[in-house]
C-alpha cells in the first residue's frame, strides 16, 4: 500500500532534504579536507637557498660500519681501544671529502669526555675538530649532559652513583648532577675555544624534550641558560650559541623559550614518522597535516625579528628503525623512500631556516659501502653541493 498524494509528497520532500543536506555536509567535508591539506606551511612558504651541512656521531659511525650483531657481545667494539678517535676522525674526512661538506654538527658526549671526575679525556673531540679543520669545515659543537643520538644522555656511572635520578624528572635539578655538568661544559669549550673549526655552539641537544629512552628525563630552563652563560663567558671570541627544539605540533611553544635564550634558534625536522593507530603502524607525512603542524616559517620570522638565526639542526635523511643495519636495497624501509628524502630537501628549503644539518650521514656511508647503495650519498651530496648529479 503506498501514501496518497500529500503522504507521497511529504516522504518525497524529507528524502530530497535528506539528500541535499548529505550531499552538502559531503562538500564541506571535502571543502575541509582541501583547505586542511593546502593550509600545510611547506605548500605555500617560497623555497629558499639554505647552507646544508650533516650531523656525525663516532659512536653511529661505529656501530655501522665496524660492529657486527651476529656475532653478540664479541660483535661490539671498545670505546677505549687505541686507535679509535682516530679512526672516527678519518670517516669524517671521508664524509666531509666525498660529499664536500663545509658545516658538520657534533656533541661532545659527557661520559667520554670525563670518564672519571675531573679527569678530561679530549682525544676524540680534539682529532673530530683537526679533520674539519683540515677541510676547512665548519663546526656546530654540541656540549652539555645531553647530545646526538640515543641515549641521548651521555651521563657518566660516576655521576649516576652520586646522583639520585628518577623517571620522568627534570635531571638538572639534581645538585651533585648539576654542578659537575657546569663544570665539565666550562672544561670543553675552555680546552676547545681556540679551534677554528668551531663556528658555533650549541646548550645541550633538544634540552626541553623528554626522552623515552632515557627515563623520559629533561633537562630545566634555568639550567640551559646557565650552560649559555658559561659558554659566553669561555669562548674569548663569542661565538654564536645554539638552543634547539623538536616538536610535531604547533601547540608547543617551549621553542619560543629557546629562541629567548640563544643567538640561533635550531629545531629537528622528521617529516615521516611512525605511529601506532589502532592497532596498526602507519607512516604519518607530519609536515602535511594542515594547521596542526609546526610552522617552522614563522619561527623563522620571529627568529628574524629578534634579530637571531634560524636552523635545522636535524632533518631526517635517515629511517626511523630499530635497526637500521637491516635497512638494505633489497628491505627498503618505507618511511623514508627516495622520494620522501627528495620532499624532506624540497620542505627544508621552504622553512626559512639559513642553515640545514642533514641526520643520516653515517648511514649513506654504510649504504654505499655495505650494499653498493649510493642513492642516498648522492641524493645528498646533490642538496649539499647544487649542481652535481642525484
Amino acid at each position: 500500500m503506498t501514501p496518497d498524494g500529500p503522504s507521497r509528497r511529504r516522504v518525497t520532500r524529507a528524502f530530497a532534504a535528506w539528500g541535499a543536506g548529505a550531499l552538502a555536509c559531503t562538500i564541506l567535508l571535502a571543502g575541509f579536507a582541501y583547505l586542511f591539506v593546502r593550509l600545510s606551511w611547506p605548500h605555500v612558504e617560497a623555497a629558499g637557498n639554505p647552507a646544508f651541512g650533516i650531523n656525525f656521531s663516532c659512536d653511529q659511525a661505529e656501530y655501522l660500519l665496524l660492529e657486527d650483531p651476529s656475532l653478540g657481545t664479541a660483535g661490539y667494539v671498545s670505546r677505549d681501544r687505541p686507535g679509535r678517535a682516530e679512526w672516527c676522525a678519518a670517516r669524517l674526512d671521508e664524509l666531509l671529502a666525498g660529499l664536500g661538506v663545509r658545516y658538520v654538527r657534533i656533541s661532545v658526549e659527557w661520559s667520554q669526555v670525563e670518564p672519571a671526575p675531573g679527569l678530561y679525556d679530549f682525544s676524540l673531540v680534539d682529532a673530530l675538530l683537526g679533520a674539519a679543520e683540515a677541510r676547512e669545515a665548519k663546526v656546530l659543537l654540541t656540549v652539555g649532559v645531553k647530545g646526538q643520538r640515543h641515549p641521548e644522555y651521555y651521563i657518566p656511572q660516576w655521576v649516576l652513583d652520586g646522583s639520585r635520578l628518577k623517571d620522568s624528572e627534570t635531571v638538572s635539578d639534581d645538585p651533585f648532577l648539576r654542578a659537575h655538568a657546569l663544570e665539565m661544559v666550562s672544561a670543553v669549550v675552555s680546552h676547545v675555544a681556540g679551534s677554528a673549526a668551531i663556528d658555533s655552539w650549541s646548550a645541550d641537544n633538544e634540552p626541553y624534550v623528554a626522552s623515552p629512552r632515557a627515563n623520559g628525563w629533561v633537562l630545566g630552563e634555568d639550567f640551559v641558560r646557565e650552560e649559555v652563560g658559561i659558554i659566553r663567558t669561555d669562548d674569548p671570541t663569542h661565538r654564536p650559541v645554539v638552543i634547539n627544539h623538536a616538536q610535531h605540533f604547533v601547540f608547543d611553544r617551549r621553542w619560543k623559550v629557546a629562541l629567548a635564550d640563544s643567538d640561533v634558534l635550531g629545531t629537528s625536522i622528521y617529516p615521516f614518522r611512525r605511529y601506532d593507530i589502532a592497532g596498526q603502524e602507519v607512516i604519518v607525512p607530519i609536515l602535511e597535516i594542515g594547521p596542526l603542524q609546526t610552522n617552522y616559517a614563522a619561527q623563522a620570522r620571529a627568529a628574524k625579528a629578534a634579530g637571531r638565526d634560524f636552523w635545522i639542526t636535524e632533518m631526517q635523511a635517515e629511517p626511523w628503525s630499530n635497526d637500521i643495519r637491516l635497512v638494505s636495497p633489497t628491505n627498503p624501509a618505507d618511511d623514508l623512500t627516495p622520494a620522501h628524502f627528495q620532499d624532506n630537501i624540497d620542505y627544508a628549503r621552504r622553512t626559512g631556516a639559513s642553515r640545514v644539518y642533514l641526520w643520516g650521514a653515517e648511514w649513506w656511508l654504510y649504504e654505499r659501502d655495505h650494499f653498493g647503495d649510493s642513492r642516498w650519498w648522492n641524493m645528498a651530496k646533490a642538496a649539499i653541493l647544487p649542481g652535481t648529479e642525484r
